[in-house]
């Protein structure tokens, strides 16, 4: 049915036909919505309202990315060609021994894919749809052409709506225009041949509402709407590499080049002295094995795509996982106080004149005036979602037994509170006859658009005396027929603070974080709520008095700010800024359509989830209960995540230095094949687990949350870092090459003893290197690392006593001497840094 319809010539430029027309033409009525058995069969028609459909991999794909990684690929070859030139069995082992490793970077990818599918689901954009008559929040991925979709001030309008209702309606096309003027909605039809900036009548997806709020009904989604046809012929997006990713990038890029070398000196050399072409192929793979670190980018995805669904069970949703490298390098915070250092519940405490307070009874007469100021007020019996004030205000109608929902048809004109005016305004008939304008907001903006008033300056007094109790102040003015508006009532909204804010603030200035509230309320007010949390003494100014600064002094007094009171939203932006350019890292909180500029300024950009569309849509992280307190326990773990990334990538480039100088130094030293490719394997698969799951299970360490945070641009393996795990593993590699050069016994025990003293140093240094700065015995355990390590040990002692496995890994049992003097080597650099770490609380590595 639908799917004739939708060629439809109304439909071809439905901005130029009536909105009946387009209704009719896609079979639905605007007051009822499509029925929940028809929009199933249409999403079924039309596909998902996606610009691209996310598809999960499937295992044969996951398997075949394991197969193609480099490091594979090059054992593949090697073993193939090996079996092709004769040596079957050296060459089977090569092959066989590929499997756990591919097994594990599948099972790892897999359990990777599925949390970030779950960060998927729980990323995905809502709607608000009428559907059989009634409101409902869907995931925007389901709406369907025929839809009936209501958007307000935050949204992102979800598909390209044709407008059947329009309020006020501003929209913010810069996403399809470049126009970073907002344009107006309208109902009525636009001209035929109208380019896309003149179409009013419709609201294209991907744009955003700025003000007031519409209805209207889906024309096109996914790839056939404006937006995805201007992504279609883009193309792919190429995304950013991280600091980190870039960082690994050029370490891989190193040692792959290494490894090259490695291949075209072993075997050249291993030729020259006359090994057979398989032999000499072998040992080139066996070294250029040792260099390739395959690893990093698996520790990477493993540790953010985890960690990223360990912050979602927290509460914490990350939109974007390059941000959580970021997170351990924040160091000055800018908040709301909102919702965020207090609950956003807002309830009506009291009203005032300056005559006294007013009783229950004119209170609840206040309430019910004031609710008809608020523009969302009117729109409640369509399902438009109620504001803070709106839904306190309803609260207090309803205690006094009278909560009636409000007449639209009665509404003239209402206007929105923004940035430029901090308040709302509408224009309504009485029901008795008459026309009456209101004004609710911030109370000095709106005495300062009152003219005439006698008494000013008692309301002035009023509204300072009654700031510094810390509660949210709206004043409310009135006027009947053509008469100015006069002050009516001061009234006065608590919110309380959230009980564990103190301790967050407090956490947050022991981590080296500076917190600045910044805030649109009273000075007094924000200022009170600011020292009940606990904030820090310093700087407290106003909106007003941060505008004559220029960015210098405001650079110069940036560290000692912890209050912007009547703060607006471009200077929360010019703080950002300033910020960012004196190096700091900064990370923002906001919820509604104005914070967007300063959200996307910020390093980490942090959206409340009861906020606006447009703020999570410029979001990195994005709260669930708006709390500052769970912002901090993102701050942790992105702390923690940060750490075991540079604690694995220490045990992954140490153990690949160790194995590549004992290859190198001990094919130099004339041994045509120090280790034969089943004994790198066997390392690989332990690193592999190793750095994949066990790192990514580490706890924090005990005085995370007392460190400053690390330098914006530092890396993570810094010079110094890379010269002691250079000699770290050096040490482990000479170690080797001294056993394998001076053993007795032949050539395949001295090899099998030096391999395991590279195999025991490596679970040694694996596990002592859990902390760079303290005693690992000191540290809580990490019992996926502890039962790895001891797997790896009690295989590799049991590997002499399987004949197979004997056979295969050409071992012998170790005498009690030798097992000492790989216990010598293996721990020796371990017990060096935990000496120094103990006794100077020092960096090491062990």
């Amino acid at each position: 049915m639908i799917g004739s319809v939708q060629h439809r010539s109304t439909l071809a430029s439905p901005h130029a036909a009536s909105a009946a027309a387009v209704a009719v033409a896609l079979e639905v009525d605007p007051s009822v919505g499509l029925a929940s058995a028809e929009a199933t069969d249409r999403l079924a028609l039309h596909g998902p309202n996606e610009l691209i459909a996310r598809r999960r991999p499937s295992l044969l794909a996951m398997l075949w990315n394991g197969v193609t990684e480099p490091f594979v690929a090059l054992l593949l070859i090697a073993g193939l060609l090996a079996v092709a030139v004769g040596e079957v069995r050296d060459g089977l082992l090569v092959l066989v021994g590929l499997v756990p490793i591919v097994g594990a970077d599948v099972v790892t990818g897999y359990r990777g894919e599925r949390a970030l599918e779950a960060l998927r689901e729980s990323a995905a954009p809502m709607a608000t749809l009428r559907r059989g008559g009634t409101v409902v929040e869907a995931p925007a991925a389901q709406v369907v052409p025929g839809d009936i979709v209501l958007i307000a001030v935050g949204d992102v309008v979800p598909a390209d709506l044709r407008l059947t209702s329009a309020d006020a309606l501003l929209i913010d096309r810069a996403v399809l225009t470049g126009e970073s003027v907002p344009e107006p909605g309208s109902t009525e039809p636009d001209d035929r041949e109208a380019p896309i900036v003149d179409q009013h009548a419709m609201a294209f997806a991907g744009t955003r509402v700025v003000q007031g709020r519409g209805e209207g009904v889906v024309v096109a989604t996914g790839p056939r709407s404006r937006l995805g046809r201007i992504a279609s012929a883009l193309g792919g997006e190429e995304r950013r590499r991280s600091p980190v990713q870039l960082e690994l990038d050029r370490l891989v890029r190193i040692l792959l080049t290494v490894a090259v070398g490695l291949i075209v000196i072993t075997s050249g050399l291993a030729l020259l002295r006359g090994e057979p072409i398989g032999v000499a192929l072998l040992a080139g793979v066996a070294a250029a094995i040792a260099a390739i670190p395959e690893e990093p980018p698996i520790l990477l995805a493993v540790i953010l795509g985890l960690g990223a669904y360990r912050l979602l069970r927290r509460g914490v949703l990350v939109r974007r996982l390059n941000a959580q490298e970021t997170l351990s390098a924040v160091d000055l915070i800018l908040t709301d106080k909102t919702g965020t250092l207090t609950f956003n519940e807002l309830s009506l405490e009291a009203a005032f004149t300056p005559h006294g307070e007013l009783s229950d009874g004119e209170m609840l007469e206040v309430a019910r005036l004031a609710l008809r100021a608020q523009d969302d007020a009117w729109y409640r019996s369509r399902g438009s979602r109620a504001g803070s004030f709106t839904r306190a205000l309803e609260g207090a109608a309803a205690a006094g037994g009278d909560a009636p929902l409000l007449d639209p048809v009665l509404l003239i004109e209402a206007e929105p509170a923004s940035g430029a005016h901090p308040f709302t305004r509408t224009v309504a008939r009485r029901e008795g006859g008459g026309r009456q304008e209101l004004v609710l907001g911030a109370p000095e903006a709106v005495l300062d658009v009152l003219a005439g008033v006698d008494d000013a300056p008692q309301w002035h007094a009023l509204v300072e005396r009654h700031a510094d109790a810390g509660r949210r102040l709206l004043l409310l003015a009135a006027a009947e027929g053509d008469r100015p508006l006069q002050p009516v009532a001061l009234l006065s909204f608590s919110d309380p603070l959230r009980p564990d804010v103190g301790d967050a603030l407090s956490a947050a200035t022991d981590a080296g974080i500076q917190t600045v509230v910044v805030t649109g309320d009273h000075p007094l007010t924000a200022g009170r709520i600011a020292r009940a949390a606990g904030l820090s003494e310093g700087t407290s100014v106003t909106g007003d008095e941060l505008a004559e600064w220029d960015d210098e002094r405001l650079m110069s007094e940036l560290p000692a700010l912890r209050l912007v009171a009547r703060a607006l939203p471009e200077q929360k932006l010019r703080i950002v800024e300033v910020a960012r350019r004196a190096g700091r890292t900064v990370a923002v909180t906001g919820d509604g359509v104005n914070d967007a500029p300063a959200l996307e300024h910020a390093d980490v950009a942090v959206a409340m989830g009861s906020g606006s569309a447009v703020a999570r849509e410029a979001s990195d992280l994005v709260l669930g209960d708006d709390s500052f307190s769970t912002l901090m326990n993102g701050l942790r773990e992105g702390r923690r995540m940060v750490a075991n990334i540079q604690k694995g990538l220490v045990f992954l480039v140490s153990t690949h230095v160790a194995l590549l100088g004992f290859v190198l130094i001990a094919t130099l030293y004339g041994f045509s094949q120090p280790l034969l490719p089943i004994h790198i394997l066997w390392l690989e698969f332990f690193i592999d687990i190793s750095a994949s799951i066990a790192f990514e299970r580490e706890p924090e360490e005990p005085d995370l949350m007392h460190q400053p945070p690390r330098p914006r641009g530092q890396p993570l393996l810094t010079r110094e870092l890379l010269l002691r795990i250079s000699g770290a593993g050096a040490w482990t590699a000479v170690g080797a090459l001294v056993l394998i050069a001076t053993l007795p016994g032949g050539l395949d025990h001295a090899r099998w003893v030096a391999f395991n003293a590279l195999v025991v140093g490596q679970v040694v240094r694996a596990y002592a290197n859990r902390s760079l700065t303290r005693p690992v015995l000191t540290l809580r355990r990490n019992s996926v690392l502890l039962g790895a390590a001891l797997v790896a040990l009690a295989a590799q002692f049991a590997i002499p006593y399987v004949p197979l496995l004997a056979d295969t890994f050409r071992a012998a049992p170790l005498s009690a001497l030798e097992w000492l003097l790989v216990a010598v080597i293996a721990l020796a650099p371990a017990i060096l840094a935990e000496s120094v770490r103990a006794l100077r609380g020092r960096t090491w590595v062990a």
